[in-house]
């Protein structure tokens, strides 16, 4: 479904801000104009057997809960369209596996997650952003510290293990225990 929506777009924030104010020439920009495309590429590589249109109108009514709850977390020093690609394909794969089950998506949480957007497609970023999350909740701090080292800063072994005061044989025996536990616990999906 195409309309042309006579909106002059200025910028993210300003974008942003008019939907929230209820211009309805800025929310016809999201859905089908300017982001149009890629909306309906994410809902077709993220849900392939949902109708595109029943993701698009699914994903309008989560962005406009609660007072557009979530639109309003939209950090504006982020590009805009990067972070609807990432929420919107987050939100359809959700959406797809909801009618299976009941999990829910974890948002982006803070800048870090956006520079993990520069380095590859979609289905990576939304994966290292899922590991970024996961290693976080990870306990003892140790482990987390040393995943996040060896994994998201792709530090030398050697350097970490000496940092840590392990020697690299046992660095690597906490790492494949640290990984299993983070598998387990946050990317479960990710394992099947």
């Amino acid at each position: 479904m195409k309309r042309s929506a006579k909106y002059n777009y200025v910028s993210d924030s300003q974008f942003v801000a008019d939907i929230l104010a209820g211009d309805g020439k800025a929310l016809e920009c999201l859905l089908y104009d300017r982001f149009c495309r890629l909306l309906r590429f994410n809902a077709m590589k993220a849900a392939p057997n949902v109708p595109v249109d029943d993701l698009i109108q699914e994903l309008y009514l989560h962005l406009s809960a609660n007072d557009w709850e979530r639109l309003r977390k939209y950090d504006s020093s982020l590009p805009f369209e990067r972070w609807l690609s990432v929420v919107s394909y987050r939100f359809f794969k959700d959406f797809s596996r909801s009618m299976i089950d009941s999990r829910r998506q974890i948002p982006i949480t803070n800048i870090e997650d956006q520079q993990l957007l520069d380095s590859g497609t979609t289905m990576m970023n939304t994966i290292m952003m899922d590991i970024k999350q996961g290693l976080s909740h990870l306990d003892p701090p140790r482990d987390r510290e040393m995943l996040t080292a060896l994994i998201l800063h792709d530090e030398e072994p050697q350097e970490v293990a000496k940092r840590f005061g392990v020697t690299v044989d046992n660095l690597y025996n906490i790492k494949r225990r640290a990984v299993a536990k983070l598998i387990q616990k946050h990317l479960i999906d990710y394992a099947k």
